[in-house]
């Protein structure tokens, strides 16, 4: 039952140190600032996390001890860790959404990026063109008034 118990909270603390290696990746990709306070964070998830396997550990040596599940005539699971596996499966599939999360976070958010940017581009390049309309007829109007008025010289 020990070594059940102990593989499981390596198990979640593998979770989440990918979770948290992933985390700092993408911070770093992004060029977002990696602050002591996040790693607070995580620290402050770490011990709630192993605190809840320790609980956990408790409750299956009380069910081994009282020996509840001869009790129900659940001889097979005499001697395992449930609840241990139970929580143990429960947080790793939280760390996994968590890293999940964070990569499609990221992808929305270069999505967004470059959506925001290829609006900018549109709209200086049709101001652009506007502005370059304009000044062009600008430039013939004030050619053909200044053709007008030779015009007008030379017939006097």
């Amino acid at each position: 039952m020990g070594v059940i118990i102990v593989i499981a909270c390596l198990l979640v603390i593998g979770a989440m140190t990918i979770d948290l290696c992933a985390g700092l990746y993408k911070a770093k990709v992004r060029g977002e600032i990696r602050s002591s306070w996040g790693l607070k964070r995580s620290l402050s998830k770490f011990i709630s996390y192993i605190g809840s396997l320790l609980i956990a550990a408790g409750v299956d040596l009380l069910i081994h001890f009282c020996r509840a599940f001869q009790l129900f005539h659940l001889d097979i699971l005499y001697g395992l860790p449930v609840i241990t596996c139970i929580i143990a499966i429960f947080l790793s599939i939280v760390e996994f959404l968590s890293v999940r999360e964070a990569a499609d976070e990221k992808t929305k958010t270069e999505v967004s990026r470059v959506t925001d940017i290829a609006s900018k581009l549109i709209n200086k390049k049709e101001l652009t063109e506007a502005f370059t309309e304009a000044i062009r007829n600008t430039l013939l109007s004030e050619h053909s008034s200044k053709e007008e008025v030779k015009d007008d010289k030379n017939t006097d």
